[in-house]
């Protein structure tokens, strides 16, 4: 368990199809990311391969952290950080937890958004403003956050910083999927032992399934490869969900590709 009793579920992921369809399949580069970070058995270690990774895309800060209901030391929720130590003490010495606009938007979504979109009055949020103004003497100005749900009505982060408007659609998918990912083995290493993952499993005809969807194949096509219904496909893949304890397919898929349930 992460300091302060914390843990991790899956994130909640909800796409735009319209933006994001058909996109699952990563590059290599990306999909050798994601198998780092599943061969990893320590945090320092998912720490290093997540940081090489976002580097990549032009981020070079990130935090991962528990968002408690009130404000509290944010240093006992932080599971993974790969923010500056001053940044992160200052943040904690001020209580800027409990003015943080990011922390507020996230209570408010479950989709990833620009720190931008995290509107404040600069006037009627003093305090708020003061935070952002020292953030940005830190190089804190842009960067991007990943809402996640976790037990108990609890939620989580991981926040980022680069340049939103650098990356393209599709690398924003790659970029939440890597994200996904890391919190998947930072949940695995810190809630699961290997009997626990051995008792929930999935059918041959619902990994079949899920490898079709993981390769970017509509319940239609799905349906057509494998001789089988639209509804069919739709109720395997609904049942793999159940059983994996997902919220929607693409995160069923990420999930099952992480305990190499499914191989692409």
């Amino acid at each position: 368990m992460p300091r302060g009793g914390v843990y991790f579920t899956q994130a909640s992921i909800e796409l735009d199809p319209v933006v994001y369809g058909g996109i699952y399949n990563l590059n290599s580069e990306r999909m050798a990311s994601i198998e780092a970070l599943q061969r990893q058995d320590t945090a320092e270690g998912v720490r290093k391969v997540l940081q090489n990774a976002l580097e990549r895309y032009g981020f070079h800060r990130f935090v991962i952290s528990g968002l408690p209901d009130s404000a509290k030391d944010i240093r006992e929720y932080v599971m993974l950080s790969g923010w500056d130590d001053e940044w992160l003490g200052r943040y904690t010495e001020r209580d800027y937890f409990s003015v943080d606009p990011l922390v507020r938007h996230c209570f408010t979504t479950t989709l990833p958004f620009d720190w931008s979109s995290a509107r404040y009055d600069p006037e009627r949020d003093v305090g708020t403003h003061r935070m952002m103004q020292d953030a940005k003497e830190f190089g804190m100005s842009d960067g991007i956050c990943v809402p996640f749900h976790m037990d108990g009505g609890m939620q989580a982060a991981m926040s980022m910083k680069g340049d939103p408007k650098a990356i393209s659609p599709s690398e924003r998918l790659e970029l939440h999927m890597l994200t996904v990912y890391a919190l998947g083995q930072l949940r695995f290493l810190n809630t699961f032992s290997q009997e626990g993952l051995a008792q929930r499993t999935i059918t041959p005809r619902e990994a079949e399934m899920l490898k079709w969807a993981a390769m970017g194949k509509t319940a239609g096509e799905i349906a057509e490869i494998t001789g089988t219904s639209v509804r069919t496909v739709n109720q395997h893949c609904e049942n793999a969900q159940r059983r994996l304890g997902t919220r929607n397919r693409l995160q069923t898929v990420v999930e099952a590709m992480r305990r190499n349930l499914i191989t692409l």
